[in-house]
């Protein structure tokens, strides 16, 4: 699953704004508004990211409630898959290659 994902960037399906590519074990996106980047772990079919940081900027009301929750969400170990169209979907997000 780590050589699948390496060197790749992801865009959320439901809102484009938001990104994720990994690289090497490290993680980086968009999550709205702000840049974010960390670390993450893949095991028996979970995703763990860890020392995630972010920038601080402010934005759009609705951009910072939906980057909250997102953020949030990564929290916790996730399920990580590919589906029949190598979209990447980690717990409940659905994530499609930035060059579709």
């Amino acid at each position: 699953m780590e050589e699948m994902l390496n060197k790749k960037e992801y865009k959320l399906a439901s809102n484009p704004k938001i990104t994720i590519g990994f690289d090497n074990g490290s993680v980086f996106g968009s999550s709205g508004v702000n840049r974010y980047i960390g670390s993450y772990t893949i095991k028996d079919g979970s995703i763990t990211f860890s020392n995630l940081g972010s920038t601080m900027m402010m934005g759009p009301q609705e951009d910072m409630d939906n980057e909250t929750k997102y953020l949030a969400g990564l929290k916790e170990s996730l399920a990580v898959k590919f589906d029949k169209e190598n979209n990447l979907i980690i717990g409940r997000y659905l994530f499609i290659p930035l060059n579709k």
